[in-house]
């Protein structure tokens, strides 16, 4: 029995070994090198400039941070050329300058960029013209050199070779639009939508118009008579309101039909200058005259006339723009 148990115990170790085994291994190794920036190095005479970019390749989701290091005598003035407009692919994500040294412990400059990469075809760097001033000679004598394009490959985002056979790992989702932009689309379709019932609007008003222009006075005002009687203001108790309507309606007839500026003329003027019209009988004078007093009643005075009144106000208003032009015409004729 001890002996089983020693065995069992011996197995259990052995696998726990082996299982620990890789894991040892790989906490041992020591970790990848990191890879070397990418560098290029202009001299000029006792100037010296330093392009170092880390990491040397383009990976989408990191940012490379560039350094020019510029080492000059003390006596001699570095001029750069701004960055933005040397770029290609990138956009500086942020700037600042440092005092460093050389390995003969010289001091130098070094001017940082923190460079964003952006879906391109190619990064790079384009050529820069550098400026220099030596203000140690008299007079300062000036110069300028060209440092050559930098180029970086992109590394791929996948890891190892590509498979067989690509395949969507997820469904697509739906992403809802910001809000800005819906406002600003609900925004235009209401303007659009506004527009078309506005030129709708106009259209009708348009069409009416000319409609109306093209009538002759009777039936003109037995159309504006239709359409009073087509509001119902009777039924809603808008008494006043029916009689100024109406009473404008004939007003307006007679003045197309008569010449007479009816509806600017109060009763009295109106009825002094059909007297002296010999289109206008003394039997259509005097119900002229009894229809538009009660219409002065009820707009100005708060007279509430019967139903009956009302019917006999109306039935003279169209029996009179019905029989008028007949009328006119027996009085004209000898």
């Amino acid at each position: 029995m001890c002996r089983h148990f020693i065995s069992g115990l011996c197995l259990i170790l052995a696998s726990g070994i082996l299982i620990l085994m890789p894991a040892c291994r790989h906490q041992n190794q020591p970790p990848a090198p990191a890879a070397a920036p990418l560098t290029e190095t202009i001299s000029s005479g006792p100037i010296e400039l330093n392009i170092i970019a880390e990491p040397a390749h383009v990976h989408l989701d990191r940012d490379i941070l560039l350094t020019l290091r510029v080492s000059a005598p003390s006596n001699m003035e570095v001029r750069l050329p701004p960055l933005e407009n040397r770029l290609e692919g990138f956009v500086i994500n942020g700037a600042f300058t440092r005092d460093a040294f050389d390995a003969g412990n010289k001091p130098v400059k070094e001017y940082c960029s923190r460079l964003t990469p952006t879906l391109a075809d190619e990064y790079r760097i384009a050529p820069m013209a550098i400026t220099w001033i030596n203000r140690g000679q008299t007079p300062p004598s000036e110069g300028w050199f060209i440092t050559r394009p930098l180029i970086f490959q992109a590394a791929g985002i996948a890891k190892g070779p590509p498979g067989a056979t690509i395949n969507d790992i997820a469904n697509p989702v739906w992403i809802y639009p910001a809000f800005k932009t819906v406002a600003l689309w609900t925004f235009l379709i209401a303007c659009a939508a506004g527009a078309v019932c506005l030129l709708w609007w106009l259209s009708r008003r348009i069409h009416k118009a000319i409609k109306l222009r093209r009538m002759s006075p009777r039936e003109r005002a037995l159309y504006e008579l239709g359409e009073l009687l087509a509001q119902d203001l009777i039924a809603k108790q808008k008494i006043k309101e029916f009689y100024l309507e109406i009473t404008m309606i004939v007003r307006r007839y007679i003045e197309r039909a008569h010449a007479i500026r009816a509806p600017e003329q109060t009763t009295e003027e109106f009825l002094l200058a059909v007297t002296r019209n010999p289109g206008f009988t003394r039997e259509v004078i005097t119900k002229l005259k009894i229809f538009l007093q009660t219409g002065d009643l009820v707009k100005f005075a708060a007279y509430r006339p019967e139903r009956k009144i009302i019917d006999q106000t109306l039935a003279t208003a169209r029996d009179y723009i019905d029989t008028d032009e007949k009328t006119k015409q027996e009085a004209i004729e000898p």
